[in-house]
């Protein structure tokens, strides 16, 4: 049985290396060149989604700025009517005529006609404290004992004024900074009825105390 002899062949070695080589560059070329056509459609996309948000933000924004003026307006009317509407200021008591104890407040009846004036379509002011987020009967007759009686008094207290008060309600000292009680009293003094509505809830809803 004859013995089959291998020889190394150097040159069709080399010949099947170069063979080898060059494809491997021609298939990294192809394959490459197809990544690259991809990347180019993302980056065309991702552009076009940044400009079409550009565009609907500076929209956004000039419609903003348009309706700021009229916004501003609507609220400038608002303050006017409100401040026609409120009554003459009376000083606070004296810290030493407070009572001790509150005094029990009655609701008062309603009385024909002696609501405040309705301009147009606008709601009828808000005055009894006890609309008041968190302002019951028994709170309300606390702030009756120094004077703060209605929403329109409570809404001109400065810093100064609504920090005293606040130290002369016995057992609700410090519930006019906590309820937030002027900033309540100005929006619904002012007829800002939707705003306080979105900030504190619904005007008259149920209290504890």
């Amino acid at each position: 049985m004859p013995v089959t002899e291998l020889v190394f062949d150097p040159i069709a070695f080399a010949w099947a290396v170069a063979g080898l080589v060059v494809g491997l560059i021609i298939g990294r070329i192809a394959f490459g060149g197809r990544r690259r056509v991809v990347s180019v459609a993302d980056t065309a996309a991702l552009n076009a989604a940044r400009a079409d948000a550009d565009a609907r933000g500076r929209e956004l924004a000039a419609a903003q700025a348009a309706m700021r003026p009229l916004a501003d307006e609507v609220d400038r009317l608002k303050r006017e009517l409100a401040r026609a509407r409120r009554p003459v200021q009376t000083p606070l008591p004296l810290a030493a005529e407070t009572p001790a104890v509150a005094p029990h407040v009655e609701p008062t009846p309603a009385v024909a006609g002696a609501g405040p004036v309705v301009v147009g379509d606008a709601a009828p002011a808000v005055t009894d404290v006890r609309q008041l987020k968190g302002v019951g009967d028994k709170f309300a007759a606390a702030l009756a004992a120094i004077g703060l009686t209605s929403v329109d008094r409570i809404a001109r207290l400065n810093p100064e004024e609504a920090s005293e008060a606040d130290t002369r309600l016995g057992s609700f000292n410090g519930r006019i900074a906590r309820d937030q009680l002027v900033d309540q009293c100005i929006l619904l003094d002012e007829g800002r009825t939707t705003e306080y509505e979105a900030r504190f809830g619904k005007i008259g809803g149920p209290v504890l105390v």
